[in-house]
This record gives C-alpha cells, sequence and structure tokens, in this order.
C-alpha cells in the first residue's frame, strides 16, 4: 500500500488542522461586537445613557421640590416615573432592549463600568422608592448623599462608550458632540436640584459651591455647542435646525442663570421662586432634549 512521505503528511495534517480551526473558532470580541452594535444603535446607546446621569439628578431635584412644598404631588410622581425609566435603561443597556432600540451589549469595558452604576443603583434606588412612599426628610439626605456617586459612575461610563464606539461605530466628533449635548440635559437638572438643596439646608455651602460650578459648565458648554470648539473637539451644530434647538436652549437659560447664580452667590431661597426655576427648567430640558435627539439622528 502505497503511503505518503513524512514531510508532506505533515503539511496535510497541519492544512487540515487550520482548516478545522477556522470551523469552530468563534469570531474575536471585538469583531463579534461590531456585528451587534451598529452605528445607529451606538448612537443610541450613547444618548440613552447620557440621559442616565440627568435622570439621577432628576430623582434628587424632584424629591427635594417635594420636600420644599413646590407641586408635590406632581413632583413625587414625575420623581418615581424618573425611577422606574432609570431602572429599566440601566437593565437594557447592558442586556438590551428592544423598544428602547437598545440591543445587548457585548463589550467587557462598557459592561463592567455599566456594573459599577448598578452597584450604586440598589442603594440609591432604594432611598428615592422610600421617599416617593414616605416623604420624610432623612431619606432625603440619603438621597442627597448618594446621588453625586451614581452620577459620577455613570457619566465614567458615557465616557467609556463615547471613546470605544468612536474607534470605528461613529466618527469621534460626532460621538463627543452626543456627549456633551447629553450631559446639558443632566446640569440643567443639577443645578436645579442644587439651587433647591440650598433651602432644604443639609449642605448648603457645599451646594451654593456646586451650583456655580454647574452653572457655570452648562453656560461655557453650551456656547462651545453653538459655535464649535477644535480644542475640546466639539463641532459647530451640523445641521440648522440643531442650530436653531440650540438658540432656543440659549434664550430659555438666560432667564435661568442669574436666578441660579444669585442663589450660588448666597442669595435666599423661596418656594416661588423653585415654582418659577422648576417650570423653566422643565422647558429646558424638553428642549435641550431634542437638541439631542437632533444629534443623534443626523
Amino acid at each position: 500500500m502505497p503511503t505518503l512521505p513524512f514531510r508532506r503528511l505533515c503539511a496535510v495534517l497541519s492544512a487540515l488542522c487550520l482548516a478545522l480551526g477556522a470551523v469552530v473558532l468563534p469570531p474575536a470580541p471585538s469583531a463579534q461586537a461590531e456585528t451587534l452594535i451598529g452605528a445607529e444603535a451606538a448612537k443610541r446607546k450613547i444618548n440613552l445613557a447620557g440621559r442616565q446621569r440627568m435622570l439621577s439628578q432628576r430623582m434628587a431635584m424632584l424629591a427635594c421640590m417635594a420636600d420644599s412644598d413646590v407641586q408635590t404631588e406632581n413632583a413625587l410622581a414625575r420623581a418615581e416615573a424618573a425611577h422606574g425609566l432609570f431602572d429599566r435603561t440601566l437593565r437594557g443597556l447592558r442586556f438590551g432592549d428592544e423598544e428602547l432600540g437598545l440591543p445587548v451589549e457585548t463589550r467587557p469595558e462598557v459592561l463592567d463600568s455599566l456594573a459599577l452604576v448598578d452597584e450604586l443603583w440598589g442603594g440609591y434606588g432604594q432611598a428615592v422608592s422610600l421617599y416617593v412612599d414616605r416623604g420624610r426628610s432623612a431619606t432625603l439626605r440619603a438621597i442627597h448623599a448618594r446621588n453625586p456617586a451614581v452620577l459620577a459612575k455613570m457619566n465614567a461610563s458615557v465616557g467609556v462608550m463615547e471613546r470605544l464606539y468612536g474607534e470605528g461605530l461613529i466618527a469621534p466628533e460626532l460621538a463627543t458632540a452626543l456627549n456633551i449635548a447629553g450631559r446639558q440635559r443632566m446640569l440643567i437638572m443639577k443645578a436645579l436640584k442644587e439651587a433647591c438643596m440650598v433651602g432644604r439646608g443639609i449642605a448648603p455651602e457645599e451646594d451654593r459651591k456646586a451650583l456655580l460650578s454647574t452653572v457655570a459648565l452648562f453656560s461655557s458648554s453650551l456656547y462651545k455647542l453653538r459655535a464649535g470648539n477644535a480644542w475640546d473637539g466639539i463641532i459647530p451644530p451640523p445641521t440648522f435646525e440643531v442650530d436653531m434647538q440650540l438658540e432656543l436652549v440659549q434664550a430659555i437659560w438666560d432667564w435661568m442663570d442669574p436666578i441660579l447664580r444669585e442663589i450660588a452667590e448666597g442669595g435666599p431661597v423661596e418656594t416661588e421662586q423653585l415654582s418659577r426655576l422648576l417650570y423653566h427648567g422643565e422647558v429646558a430640558l424638553r428642549e435641550m432634549n431634542q437638541a439631542v435627539t437632533l444629534y443623534e439622528s443626523g
């Protein structure tokens, strides 16, 4: 019976092993992630992850407004709705949610960053739920203490998404614009929260200092979004519609800015004043969210 020469036999076996390996080996994690998450889904994830930052501050702000007798029942209902939306979106960002337009996340770095948020969400979410149910000022103190850490971890997670999704899925400058524009929604809620918390007297000087910083960051970021800023990688408005939407936000903010600065610099906090700020803040949030939607769809 004829036999293959030894060297030829080795070559045939090596080729066979390579062929089998090509069949059974799974795709590399990065290739798999890019297959599951396309450009539109990447923009959606940055948008909704950015919205989580806003919701973290919205819950605290509305609980504080209720504690300050500002639209109490309405504020509590909206705080409860924000709690439910935050919880659902956090799960959707990790495990997928078809109705929210969120595919399952596969990138380990993104999943790790969201897991850190989830660890903090348990305690913070419980504090919000307790306040909605019972309305105790002691619970408001827990909300005041816990919400900065949730915001910090959620902000870090958005940064991870901006960096990773901007490496081939979408243009890096668009990822940055989505992040910064999305952050503006959070800053509106954070400013209202800090102004309200000054009046509750939990840590008034700390909240005044934070408010001054928040107002300054919103104002400078809005200017950069409207004009563009190459140093920070922020593109000018990509469409006429975005430009007009940001101008509308500017008009509302021009009313809010001096009142917030006055509180930050030591002015009193009055119920009627908070009620007006809450009204304008809700309008500003709605219009800023529309701007983010325009960035996402562009």
